[in-house]
């Protein structure tokens, strides 16, 4: 697996069993759904909330994965952590890569959806 990738559709596809049309509906569900995600990690934040950081992060985590973007899952899982920890200061950093790293997601998804998938 390339670690460097935004989202590794191979590995994407085997989840899926190999359903390209169930694999567009994940991806379709996931632009919608992850921003409201990231929100509730950011009102946590605001808040000073750590387990409500613990419980957005995780929600965030969990819809990452039949994605397989390994970057955005880690820095979602570090912010999940944190929130455990009760270190809600050095989470805002975390949660700046887990916006930048999203944004990446979304932006291939996007590509995906509107050029189709590789031969």
């Amino acid at each position: 697996m390339d670690t460097f990738a935004v989202f590794v559709l191979s590995e994407a596809l085997d989840l899926a069993d190999g359903d390209q049309e169930l694999f567009l509906m994940l991806a379709n569900l996931f632009l919608q759904e992850s921003p409201k995600e990231l929100a509730a990690v950011r009102a946590a934040l605001a808040r000073q909330d750590c387990g409500g950081l613990a419980a957005a992060a995780h929600k965030l985590k969990g819809s990452v994965l039949p994605i397989c973007a390994p970057r955005l899952f880690e820095r979602a899982q570090r912010l999940e952590l944190l929130g455990r920890q009760g270190d809600c200061t050095q989470a805002e950093s975390v949660c700046a890569d887990v916006e930048r790293c999203l944004a990446e997601v979304h932006a291939a998804l996007r590509d995906l959806i509107a050029g189709g998938f590789p031969s």
